[in-house]
């Protein structure tokens, strides 16, 4: 716990117009690491017969997801994971 902070934008009505484009400017402006660096924050299971996949770069740095424990592809190794955000929190 505590890797993460959150806030919420509540838009009813109309305003439910917005949800996609105020979204897509929070993602430019704050550039998270989970959208922009660190690949596989959306992934979903991949389902029978694909476990072959890799874990993404989020399972490694961030393991729960109970289907991406079956997944037996070369994975990406944490410290290159890691030194990937360095470089990125460094320019």
């Amino acid at each position: 716990m505590g890797d993460f902070a959150c806030r919420f934008m509540i838009l009813e009505g109309i305003e439910g117009d917005l949800v996609v484009p105020v979204e897509a400017q929070l993602i430019r402006h704050h550039r998270p690491l989970w959208n922009s660096i660190v690949d596989g924050f959306g992934n979903h299971d991949p389902g029978a017969g694909r476990y072959n996949q890799a874990k993404s770069e989020w399972d490694i740095l961030h393991p729960g997801r109970k289907w991406a424990e079956r997944l037996t592809g070369q994975s990406p190794e944490l410290d290159s994971i890691l030194a990937k955000i360095r470089q990125e929190m460094r320019a």
